[in-house]
């Protein structure tokens, strides 16, 4: 069963529409700086050299398979990561992401002027809807990030501020990072104690990030 790891859709500027782990890959970003270091420079540096419309080969980036495309005529960058190479997939959630874009409501919106009543519909409608319709024959979707909303993928217009997307999500470890060196004297070990970890951690970076639950 493939399943979809993370999605990232940004316009052409950097400026986040949407982004979000939906597994364990924020999770192993977070432990390995040089899988999150990587992830930032993708992100950054390879949507310039695509043309729109144009859709990347996968590229592999730790257990998931990330493929870049672009739609038209805007030139927003969609991010799909998967669990698997499977391109067919890749481009029926690209095609539902670029289908709802292009939806009246969303259609030539300014992603840097923004209410935060359309980014909440825009949210829902991909993940209640959109995404689920894609990934429905390939296994369903279903967000499983251990943090939730305090996922330091998570962005949107509103969490952005107007920052470019790698420097979001770059600012969000970095908030981790800093929590877990003045809150956690010990490292888990065992793998109870690492589920009362990452469950400590949620319940923290709900205080730093806000937003609700999952």
């Amino acid at each position: 069963m493939v399943k979809l790891e993370y999605l990232m859709v940004y316009t052409n500027a950097g400026l986040p529409i949407y982004s979000k782990c939906f597994g364990n890959f924020c999770r192993s970003a977070f432990e390995n700086p040089e899988l999150l270091s990587g992830l930032l420079s993708a992100i950054e540096k390879i949507p310039p050299t695509i043309m729109d419309g144009a859709e990347l080969k996968g590229i592999k980036m730790a257990y998931t398979s990330m493929r870049f495309s672009k739609t038209l005529p805007e030139g927003h960058t969609v991010v799909v990561g998967l669990s698997e190479d499977r391109p067919d997939v890749a481009k029926r959630v690209y095609e539902a992401v670029d289908s709802l874009l292009k939806q009246p409501r969303y259609q030539g919106v300014d992603w840097e002027v923004v209410t935060s009543e359309l980014v909440h519909d825009f949210t829902r409608d991909l993940t209640q809807n959109y995404l689920v319709d894609a990934m429905h024959k390939f296994g369903a979707f279903a967000d499983e990030c251990p943090l939730g909303d305090q996922c330091p993928i998570h962005s949107d217009p509103i969490i952005g501020q107007k920052r470019r997307i790698w420097d979001v999500i770059r600012a969000r470890y970095d908030a981790m990072k800093k929590m877990m060196q003045e809150k956690m004297t010990a490292a888990p070990k065992s793998e109870e104690e690492k589920g009362r970890f990452w469950g400590r951690l949620r319940t923290r970076l709900r205080t730093i990030f806000g937003g609700g639950g999952d």
